[in-house]
């Protein structure tokens, strides 16, 4: 994994420094409102702002903000909270060159369910779903688990048994 040099300067917005080249970063959305902020060169600016459970906040330009209503089905901010949005990096012109934005991919994110014991995404498993996978270990172990770690939790009860 390489470094971009921007990670090193701590900006207080979410850009496209952030997100590995070909990956998309999967977010959901805390709160969106207008908001003043510090832009570049240390310039007072006003705008539309998308604030995430995951990472730091985004300063959304109309570009992103049309996008984020074709995927979510709605225009409206307050219906944007608590929702799963996929970003990505794309070359754009701006400012007479070349440069890598933070664009909102057009679909909405497959929902990810995460092991407790490993911390890597459920996959599908054993003819069920991921949904599926974790709603029974769920029921199971009382916590979501993927199908490599439910076979160690199933081997545990098989040992204490015996």
């Amino acid at each position: 994994m390489k470094t971009h040099w921007k990670k090193f300067t701590n900006p207080d917005f979410l850009g496209a420094y952030a997100i590995e080249p070909g990956e998309d970063l999967i977010l959901t959305i805390k709160s969106v409102g207008q908001e003043r902020f510090t832009g570049q060169g240390g310039k007072q600016d006003e705008g539309l702002v998308i604030h995430f459970e995951e990472a730091k906040p985004m300063i959304c330009n109309a570009t992103n903000a049309k996008q984020i209503t074709k995927v979510l089905g709605t225009p409206y901010i307050e219906e944007w909270t608590g929702q799963r949005i996929a970003l990505g990096v794309q070359t754009v012109s701006a400012f007479g060159d070349m440069v890598e934005a933070l664009r909102v991919q057009p679909y909405k994110p497959k929902e990810e369910y995460i092991c407790d014991e490993c911390g890597k995404p459920i996959k599908a498993a054993y003819g069920k779903s991921p949904r599926a996978m974790m709603n029974y270990t769920l029921d199971k172990y009382n916590r979501p688990l993927c199908a490599d770690c439910a076979k160690i939790e199933a081997e545990k009860v098989i040992t204490d048994d015996e």
